[in-house]
């Protein structure tokens, strides 16, 4: 198995990527960091679809101005102004119509996702108003809490869900939007799924199992997630993978954990690499003078290549890596994305 020609040949999902990195080329003066530097280098690694922070609960997600409402629309403007210039080269997933049924060389399409439902300021006009403008995603939290619940560092009040929270997942379950379920704490990640009408995913975490952390899931957090037809997206910042001196193989086995409790069919790449992404401010916790860690052999996505072999040294064949690179994802967005825009 050639793992350059897996790429090639299969659509492939990210289902992180931070707007981070655009904000930060855009401080230095680039005029179209998305069209001339981010969106040809995933495409020249092999990416199809790419699920794009946005904005989010973050303080970063805001420019470090913490204006959460006008710096989401500002992050909007700016994408929706980039992907007309990029002629052809950059779409916007708005409908099922609008995923790639296969590859499509030279291009790549983007789904609008809020890491966090700050943005909404409590308002769920607003929800409807990015939904017009193009959002198809979002997490109910980031790690602290917000008007719809809390986050996985708010373990200590035992609090989950907010009616406003409830009320956001059935109206983006009634528009056809993505409830992700990433950064929530245990109490509101359950109470979502029984308010939910439609799969739900967790974009980016690994397994308790492998290694108990607050962003990672347990086992039964796993297989609830599977059993309502979702799927979970591998998560590569090391903390997450392993205690000191991530490798690649540490994370594919919290890959191998999963699938071993609920099958490939709900296994994804979720990834959230950092890599290229600038500074950080101090109010989220990533000190901009702080040297980043990586995975070992896994730092960004021109290293997909690596994972690819070391599934099919581990055994898995051509068509569950072609389900776990992109695959699982297509299948669930097809359910949950609406056929047309709905409003």
């Amino acid at each position: 198995m050639d793992a350059h020609e897996m790429l090639k040949n299969n659509v492939v999902v990210e289902g992180h990527r931070d707007v981070y990195e655009q904000l930060y080329r855009k401080s230095l003066g680039e005029a179209n960091p998305l069209r001339d530097a981010i969106a040809p280098r995933l495409i020249r690694d092999g990416i199809n679809v790419s699920v794009y922070a946005i904005s989010g609960d973050s303080y970063s997600h805001t420019q470090n101005t913490g204006r959460y409402l006008e710096t989401a629309l500002e992050n909007i403007d700016m994408f929706l102004e980039e992907a007309p210039r990029s002629e052809g080269m950059i779409s916007l997933i708005k409908t099922r119509s609008d995923l790639p049924d296969k590859v499509r060389t030279g291009s790549i399409a983007f789904i609008l996702h809020f890491e966090g439902g700050m943005p909404l300021q409590g308002s769920i006009h607003q929800l409807r108003n990015f939904y017009r403008l193009g959002l198809r995603s979002m997490q109910l939290t980031w790690n602290f809490r917000n008007e719809l619940g809390d986050g996985v560092w708010e373990n200590r009040t035992k609090g989950g869900l907010t009616r406003f929270g409830v009320e956001v997942i059935k109206e983006m379950n009634r528009l056809g939007m993505v409830v992700d379920l990433a950064h929530m704490n245990r109490e509101g990640f359950f109470q979502a799924l029984d308010a939910a009408e439609a799969p739900l995913i967790v974009s980016h975490a690994n397994a308790c199992g492998m290694l108990d952390n607050p962003r990672n899931l347990a086992d039964d957090q796993i297989k609830a997630i599977a059993q309502q037809g979702g799927l979970v997206g591998i998560l590569a910042l090391p903390e997450r993978v392993a205690k000191k001196d991530a490798t690649l193989d540490d994370l594919l086995k919290h890959l191998d954990y999963m699938v071993e409790l609920v099958g490939v069919e709900h296994l994804a790449l979720g990834l959230d690499f950092i890599k290229y992404d600038g500074p950080r401010t101090l109010k989220d916790q990533h000190h901009p003078l702080h040297e980043r860690t990586y995975v070992k052999d896994f730092e960004e996505i021109e290293d997909l290549p690596k994972l690819v072999d070391g599934l099919a040294r581990r055994g898995y064949k051509e068509n569950e890596i072609a389900l776990i690179l992109g695959g699982n994802h297509l299948r669930v967005l097809k359910t949950i994305l609406p056929e047309q825009s709905v409003i």
